[in-house]
């Protein structure tokens, strides 16, 4: 495979791995927003039986306590995926540019055969 083909299969293959992870980036962002309104109605439907302003402070200390937590683990998680999609991609992108054929797409060299000779 030339120069040429091989950055033109990295320009198909970097388009495809994208196109995956940013649906993964996606979807994950979505599950983390779900999570998130779900946390704020359960401390939502706890409000009203607080009774005094300790209960209220306590509440809104377990609130930031709880959303803070859940906030680094998201931004942890994402920071893996997007590591994860970096590397796949300086993958794709060495191949494209190494002077060695991938061991997948190397073609085996033709080998003769004693009726080829023989025809010859």
């Amino acid at each position: 495979m030339n120069m040429m083909e091989k950055q033109m299969q990295m320009g198909r293959d970097l388009m495809e791995l994208n196109t995956e992870w940013f649906r993964k980036i996606a979807e994950f962002d979505g599950q983390n927003f779900q999570k998130y309104v779900d946390m704020n109605q359960e401390f939502a439907q706890r409000l009203p039986q607080i009774r005094d302003i300790q209960g209220f402070v306590d509440l809104q200390r377990e609130y930031g306590e709880a959303l803070w937590n859940n906030t680094q683990e998201v931004f942890k998680a994402r920071n893996d995926m997007l590591r994860e999609a970096m590397d796949a991609n300086g993958e794709v992108m060495r191949g494209a540019w190494s002077t060695e054929e991938p061991v997948a797409e190397k073609k085996p060299a033709a080998k003769k055969t004693a009726a080829a000779s023989a025809a010859a």
